[in-house]
């Protein structure tokens, strides 16, 4: 999702900490790992090492840019750090260098989490009314959006409208949504769509409830892909 809100730039210092749990993506991957910081220096940084699906710690090469973020609870950070090395010390760690600054975005609508959950989707026309109900699966999930599964493609700017069940302190979640995108893809010869769409008059209470939530899933899944 394409972020609008109003960027600021903190010292690191003041924001990074030992053992902060953080995201991280790769050019040209659309894959999210998550990694720890596991020591902070005056020029340089070490986190360890990500482990993929697999369970496979991954391989990089020197000079390799790797965007960072993280959620604090109240707001969203982000920086870009360099690789210098990679070294095998209690755990296997990199080497990074350290930002002067990170950035603090206040809305975390494009803090995304894959998740396959059964989900409810009505067709809105112009006059938000309810033309037909389906059945699918989510994809992933953020604080501004949602993308999902359906077996057809829905035109951009469509309306539509979501249900999503046991959202911690939400419960059943419902709202508004625009289709943004779509994209087609086949699985075992058979077509079907990944379809993006973004959240509409969302309450920002309930927004923050979201973002915790993925941020905790987050947490859980560190659990299993990084090493203590």
């Amino acid at each position: 999702m394409k972020n609008t809100s109003q960027e600021i730039f903190v010292r690191s210092d003041s924001i990074l900490k030992l053992g902060q749990k953080m995201n991280i993506s790769l050019p040209d991957d659309d894959r999210t790992f998550v990694t720890k910081i596991e020591d902070i220096f005056d020029c340089s940084l070490v986190l360890s090492v990500p482990y993929d699906e697999d369970r496979c710690p991954l391989i990089i090469s020197p000079g390799t840019n790797l965007t960072c973020n993280f959620f604090d609870g109240n707001s969203y950070y982000k920086f870009v750090v360099n690789l210098e090395r990679r070294a095998n010390e209690v755990i296997p760690v990199w080497h990074t260098d350290k930002p002067l600054k990170v950035q603090k975005i206040q809305h975390r609508e494009f803090v995304r989490m894959k998740i396959e959950q059964p989900l409810v989707v009505h067709l809105v026309d112009e006059e938000d009314t309810k033309e037909s109900m389906l059945f699918t699966t989510t994809v992933d999930l953020s604080g501004g959006g949602i993308c999902f599964l359906l077996d057809k493609p829905l035109e951009v700017g469509k309306q539509i409208s979501v249900e999503l069940d046991d959202i911690p302190g939400i419960g059943l979640f419902r709202s508004t949504a625009s289709v943004v995108r779509y994209a087609e893809f086949e699985d075992n010869g058979n077509i079907g769509y990944h379809i993006g769409a973004k959240f509409t008059r969302l309450n920002p209470k309930i927004q923050d409830k979201i973002v915790n939530f993925i941020f905790d899933l987050q947490r859980k899944a560190s659990k299993h892909t990084i090493r203590h």
